[in-house]
């Protein structure tokens, strides 16, 4: 199956922690001129990522990837919604609501995503059924509440410190004391480059009381759309800028390349 994804910079290539274990043919928009889109405005941001899903279907791709905000968003308008792969969807059905404890959900985001992504979480939760222990739990709140945190600078650690640099994990952990004093009990990132930080987040909080679902549970939500595979794995890049932006991000080419056994094919645009 052809599989487009959109990305500005190295944000969604995260996904290949799990995606390549998959045997697809995937073709990434690499938008690194408006990198980061969380520092605009979301509209704007929007109008971009449709041009490259319009792009990325004129390359006959079955299925698109997106980011979090933007994958909620199109869905609920029911724009290319049999385009667009609900992995953060089925993130939230099937893994992250059902196993809420009381309801109190802290949302992580950038700025783009915090001009949409309150009314896209409560839209989206009016039709979820809460399960029979949830029903049992005297102090559910529903419909839930949350608290919200931009975590605007994680994204420019990630692209230039280690992810255990002792400088990244400090500030990490300051951003989520308040949230561990408010015993939230359940954590949600609205950026898929925020699990690269999973091991710092997980070791902070006791998750037998507040929870993050790690990036694994994307991969088990992704197997679970039983998409056809191909008989070979391939990665085709077209880029907006100078390749070298992606060649130098080692870790990120050793995910996209299994390891140097796949060569990527760039395209400039």
């Amino acid at each position: 199956m052809k599989i487009g994804v959109v990305t500005a910079g190295n944000e969604n290539l995260t996904l290949f922690k799990f995606l390549n274990k998959f045997d697809h043919q995937y073709h990434i928009y690499y938008d690194q001129l408006n990198w980061p889109y969380g520092d605009n405005d979301f509209d704007e941001s929007k109008k971009k990522i449709e041009s490259w899903i319009k792009y990325l279907i004129n390359k006959w791709v079955d299925k698109i990837i997106l980011s979090p905000v933007y994958e909620l968003d199109f869905i609920q308008a029911k724009k290319y919604k049999d385009k667009i792969l609900p992995i953060f969807s089925g993130y939230l059905d099937q893994i992250v609501l059902p196993s809420s404890l009381v309801w109190k959900i802290w949302l992580f985001w950038n700025f783009a995503d915090m001009q949409v992504a309150q009314k896209l979480m409560e839209k989206y939760s009016e039709n979820f059924k809460l399960t029979e222990n949830q029903k049992k739990i005297k102090k559910f709140n529903f419909p839930f509440k949350f608290w919200c945190k931009e975590v605007q600078m994680w994204q420019y650690f990630a692209r230039k410190l280690s992810f255990s640099s002792l400088m990244t994990n400090r500030i990490i952990k300051f951003d989520l004391r308040y949230f561990k004093d408010a015993n939230v009990d359940t954590l949600i990132p609205f950026d898929y480059w925020y699990f690269n930080y999973q091991k710092t987040i997980v070791k902070f909080f006791n998750q037998k009381k507040q929870k993050f679902h790690k990036i694994e549970k994307l991969g088990e939500v992704f197997d679970k759309l039983d998409l056809e595979q191909d008989q070979k794995y391939s990665v085709n890049m077209y880029v907006n800028w100078h390749k070298e932006f992606v060649e130098r991000e080692k870790r990120v080419l050793w995910n996209l390349q299994k390891w140097k056994n796949v060569e990527l094919v760039f395209e400039k645009i």
